[in-house]
């Protein structure tokens, strides 16, 4: 792996804990729109696997600052961004079209908010009985929003920044 990439990727992950951390007062109608534009953001400027990983830091360092406190949802989200990121990626294919991105932006969303529907519903219960209904309603429809809005804006700052560092 080239240093670039390597710093890049760092300097990705970096920022979005700021956002995470640093605004977590804010809670998901700004914290989640922020991290899913640095997941996008991520996958745009270093490519699948760098994003994957900072997408599945994220929840992590989440759980370990205590802004999460519920530990089976960590495998989960961090599935979830995994699911966003792939599913962007592969269907941009690295273009910088409008259209190519906005289309990868929209079904890896659904795709981000059906995959977490669905676990929160399925697999989480396997591990807390009794699922609070402030959780199940945190993964669902707000994920689909969250995802848009921040990739929307991950599609437009990537069009505002130099071409040395997309």
């Amino acid at each position: 792996m080239k240093t670039n990439k390597l710093t890049r990727s760092a300097m990705l992950l970096a920022l979005t804990l700021v956002f995470q951390i640093g605004f977590r007062q804010f809670a998901q109608p700004l914290v989640g729109p922020l991290v899913n534009m640095m997941l996008l953001l991520s996958t745009m400027i270093v490519g699948i696997p760098m994003a994957i990983i900072i997408g599945c830091l994220t929840p992590i360092i989440a759980f370990l600052a205590g802004i999460m406190g519920v530990f089976p949802l960590v495998p989960m989200i961090a599935l979830g961004n995994a699911v966003y990121i792939i599913v962007f990626g592969l269907i941009i294919q690295k273009k910088e079209e409008v259209p190519q991105q906005v289309l990868g932006l929209v079904v890896s969303s659904i795709g981000k908010f059906l995959f977490l529907y669905m676990a929160v519903r399925t697999l989480l219960p396997l591990f807390i009985p009794e699922v609070k209904p402030p959780i199940i309603a945190t993964f669902s429809l707000p994920q689909l929003w969250t995802a848009l809005i921040g990739g929307a804006l991950a599609i437009i700052i990537i069009k505002l920044l130099p071409k040395s560092i997309r």
